[in-house]
């Protein structure tokens, strides 16, 4: 199973290198995908990763920089499956905690050229706690945390999520407000993808230390001013603290968990 990393930054201003958050796990040739950041289509095909390959797409808020991109990853699916034909008849399932946000999208490709005729559908649907989908051995659980303003009675709309595939588990915090809102989904982590927009890399290595939840290995995504303005210090910080234990994640990378 592999991840490809296709953006590594928070909602700053643009930032050399960086593009907002996206990446997909990549299994039995399928592509799992989580967050569409802008620039996120461009990428992936630059990248030589295929998107015909692409099943599910999940969104975990509707911020900006979570779904600058989701428009022109479809306008880029559809503009491939174009030249190929490769998913004719094909379902791909857009999971996102506010469907509002997806109307608006795609009235705006509705208006672009062809009407955004394609030869595949996509099914959209909000979801909540719990399992969102399994699919051939490939499994995710969605968890709500308190990065947005929740009222009593309106659902949850920031989530973060459990992946589970060839007996590996994954953790994604999404955007959180604090460990403990991703922290029941951290037994026998092998990798947690920890955003830094909000948090400092160090502080939460420690935390998780102190709680006795360090996963497998830490890769740090998502990242905002803290770690990018002071990344030597982040490092050398880390590099104390959990040696050989952490990742600073980059734009265009893959890993294989």
């Amino acid at each position: 199973m592999l991840i490809h990393i296709f953006g590594s930054c928070s909602g700053t201003e643009p930032y050399p290198g960086r593009h907002h958050t996206a990446f997909a796990f990549e299994y039995r040739e399928r592509l799992y995908w989580f967050d569409a950041g802008e620039n996120c289509s461009y990428t992936v095909h630059t990248m030589g990763v295929d998107l015909m390959r692409l099943r599910k797409v999940v969104i975990s808020h509707t911020h900006m920089d979570h779904v600058g991109g989701l428009g022109n990853l479809f306008w880029t699916v559809r503009k491939l499956d174009g030249q190929n034909r490769a998913l004719q008849n094909r379902d791909i399932d857009l999971f996102i905690p506010d469907i509002r946000c997806w109307e608006g999208i795609l009235q705006m490709l509705t208006q672009t050229e062809g009407n955004f005729k394609a030869d595949f559908s996509i099914h959209a649907r909000e979801y909540a706690d719990g399992p969102l989908f399994e699919d051939d051995g490939f499994r995710v659980t969605a968890l709500h945390n308190r990065h947005l303003v929740h009222e009593g009675g309106e659902p949850w709309r920031s989530f973060g999520f459990l992946i589970e595939c060839e007996g590996k588990r994954v953790v994604y915090s999404g955007d959180t407000k604090a460990v403990e809102d991703f922290a029941p989904l951290m037994e026998r982590c092998d990798l947690l993808l920890m955003e830094t927009g909000h948090h400092r890399p160090p502080e939460i290595a420690q935390e998780l230390r102190s709680r006795g939840i360090y996963p497998g290995t830490l890769a740090f995504i998502h990242h905002g001013r803290d770690i990018l303005d002071r990344y030597g210090e982040q490092v050398n910080a880390l590099d104390r603290m959990v040696p050989g234990r952490y990742r600073i994640l980059d734009d265009a990378v893959t890993l294989e968990i």
